[in-house]
């Protein structure tokens, strides 16, 4: 069995936190192979591919790349920010699974990004004058995805306390804000839009939370879809 074949083979068999992490290494050699591709033909401006795929603040832009709603839910800040966030993800997407479904993981994980992306475009819409400085007008949103899983499982069990080698059992809630902290210490030049889509994918986590305890699934579409989605595969592989 080839290195393909096995990761496949991983990605059927796996959970949902092992799926979100394939795909978002997959989407980064994407990249990486279009840029190599790019740079050898001399095609378009600087990082392309990686502008490609990540989601444009400007409704317009957005029009002309409309697979960016997708990919950029499964982007980085380059590959040390991809390693942070799959060390992340897989870490605390281990400990949500205690608390919540794969169901609401994959939901919380789309709604969070869905949810940056509608505060992104809204900052610079509603406040002109973001756009006249030297801003990024492009964002990944792995991070964004993973703030609002994160967010709701601090919010649902924020005593639980998680081992940290050197320094001993810590409560979640500290976890989660320290990495936050940590992530944002990471990101490069970035306009406020990109602080404030990291908000309201917190908000969405808080959200999810609160609406849950009152037994009300916010999550409950986005499951819907993929069930949809997944017989539609499971149908054309039959046939």
């Amino acid at each position: 069995m080839n290195l393909f074949d096995e990761l496949k083979l991983k990605f059927r068999t796996g959970d949902i936190v092992t799926r979100l992490v394939l795909i978002n290494c997959g989407v980064f050699v994407v990249s990486l192979l279009l840029d190599i591709i790019f740079t050898l033909f001399s095609y378009g401006e600087d990082k392309l591919a990686y502008t490609m795929l990540n989601f444009p603040w400007d409704p317009v832009v957005l029009m002309h790349k409309p697979w960016a709603v997708v990919t950029s839910l499964f982007t980085s800040w380059g590959l040390w920010h991809l390693l942070f966030n799959m060390m992340v993800l897989y870490w605390l997407g281990g400990i949500f699974l205690r608390f919540f479904t794969s169901s609401n993981m994959r939901g919380l994980y789309i709604m969070g990004g869905v949810s940056g992306m509608l505060v992104f475009i809204g900052i610079f819409l509603l406040f002109p004058s973001v756009d006249t400085k030297e801003w990024t007008g492009n964002m990944p949103l792995c991070s964004v995805c993973i703030l609002a899983f994160s967010t709701a499982m601090a919010f649902r069990a924020p005593d639980y306390t998680e081992p940290i080698p050197l320094i001993g059992p810590v409560k979640l809630k500290y976890i989660v804000i320290a990495l936050a902290i940590i992530d944002a210490a990471m990101l490069p030049h970035t306009s406020p839009a990109s602080d404030a889509a990291h908000l309201g994918a917190a908000f969405t986590g808080w959200a999810f939370n609160s609406m849950l305890r009152k037994g009300k699934d916010i999550t409950a579409p986005v499951t819907a879809i993929a069930v949809w989605l997944d017989k539609i595969a499971t149908r054309n592989r039959r046939s």
